[in-house]
């Protein structure tokens, strides 16, 4: 037995990179970025085979055989989360390229875009489409929270939280144009487990109430394009200063891209990528975060992008 599979050439599918928290929103805002993981797959028509080649970022890592990522991903979008079924028996064949240009444990959801970028595929194979909402709650289940799934699938800032039924609930932020992003990404690694451990279980209450207002404040001024107004919103109490142990100069890094002329700097997710929030001279941002981590004997590099809109995106390969 095996699963219905619509007859396809194949898709390409491009999924943003994404920073999540933007500061105070923890766990709830996600941030699309115009740097991408992009797929190319090809069903073969061979039940539960699978060939992956990989390019850009990770790919003398990444594992190319059935534990990638990506190929696991595909099994749950397929339906392979159904009780009773061999996954030999009823998964199509795939052949597939991924040309990565997200960095690998940096905070800017690489996880999520491979988990994205897989559940997708599961579903295109079996029904021809994705939903988009199932897409998001599966995604969500695997990666753990919701936020960077959420913008990478639909784009831009991503406000996200969980209904009752454990469904997550995700709502776009329009973007208006002028802000520019500079990712400032160290040499070493910090994978999201490890950022995770040094978070407390509780925060004083000032901290949260803080965290609340700028959150608020942060949403109320991205919808209304005051790029100062999400500036001065974007300092948090809660994730950041413990985050902020386990990165060699993490303070004086946001210091130089302000004083290069960022309106603001601050974790992108996890880390240890740095995200700084500019209108202009970008360039002299992204050399000034650079010179900043060189002073503690840490290399990086610092590229400037834009917020992505679209989000995940399908095209189908010519016949």
């Amino acid at each position: 037995m095996s699963l219905p599979m619509r007859p396809s050439p194949g898709w390409r599918l491009r999924v943003p990179a994404t920073a999540a928290n933007l500061g105070p929103g923890f766990d709830c805002f996600g941030l699309a970025l115009q740097r991408y993981l992009n797929l190319t797959v090809v069903p073969n028509g061979e039940p539960g085979s699978w060939e992956i080649s990989l390019s850009g970022d990770g790919a003398d890592v990444l594992a190319r055989d059935k534990t990638n990522l990506i190929y696991r991903s595909l099994l749950i979008g397929a339906g392979m989360e159904r009780a009773g079924i061999r996954q030999k028996e009823i998964v199509p064949g795939v052949v597939a390229h991924m040309a990565n240009e997200i960095p690998i444990a940096r905070g800017q959801g690489s996880s999520a875009a491979a988990i994205v970028a897989g559940m997708a595929v599961g579903q295109l194979l079996v029904h021809g489409e994705v939903d988009r909402d199932t897409l998001i709650d599966q995604a969500t289940l695997m990666e753990g929270h919701p936020d960077n799934v959420a913008s990478a699938v639909m784009g831009g800032l991503v406000l996200t939280r969980e209904a009752a039924g454990g469904d997550v609930r995700a709502r776009v932020i329009p973007t208006s144009e002028g802000a520019i992003f500079v990712l400032a990404v160290p040499e070493f690694e910090l994978p999201t487990h490890t950022s995770r451990a040094v978070l407390p279980r509780e925060v004083p209450f000032g901290d949260a109430v803080f965290n609340l207002r700028a959150a608020a404040w942060l949403a109320a001024a991205w919808a209304a394009g005051d790029w100062a107004g999400v500036a001065e919103a974007m300092d948090d109490r809660v994730h950041q200063p413990y985050r902020a142990l386990l990165i060699p100069g993490f303070y004086e890094v946001c210091v130089a891209a302000r004083e290069a002329g960022a309106l603001a700097a601050c974790l992108s997710g996890s880390g240890p990528t740095i995200l700084a929030l500019t209108l202009s001279n970008a360039d002299d941002v992204a050399r000034a975060m650079e010179r900043a981590w060189r002073q503690h004997g840490i290399t990086s590099r610092a590229d400037v992008t834009l917020v992505d809109t679209e989000g995940l995106l399908i095209v189908p390969n010519a016949d």
